[in-house]
């Protein structure tokens, strides 16, 4: 989970052009805009930084179930939503087809 979460932190760029900004790729894979488009949805406008926020407390804690989430970027049901949604897709439950 850790490493999706990873490879996933790769898809974001930062724009200082406009004060400090997070994007998301257009060439980021379809699973990782499914998820930001989630996001989106549950907080209502762009997420984008909580969204990188909860894959960054994912990717470098060693149990992202129990890692301390700063609650001012990225409220903690948002980052239960995102490790869900990392668990299925890092371990397919479909016998990894």
């Amino acid at each position: 989970m850790q490493d999706l979460a990873a490879q996933y932190l790769e898809h974001f760029s930062l724009d200082m052009e406009q004060g400090a900004q997070v994007c998301l790729d257009q060439s980021a894979p379809v699973e990782l805009q499914e998820l930001s488009q989630l996001v989106c949805a549950m907080c209502g406008g762009d997420a984008t930084v909580s969204l990188f926020e909860a894959l960054s407390v994912c990717a470098d804690s060693e149990m992202p179930y129990l890692a301390e989430v700063d609650e001012k970027v990225c409220p903690l049901d948002l980052y239960y939503v995102v490790l869900d949604y990392l668990g299925t897709h890092a371990f397919p439950t479909d016998g990894g087809v």
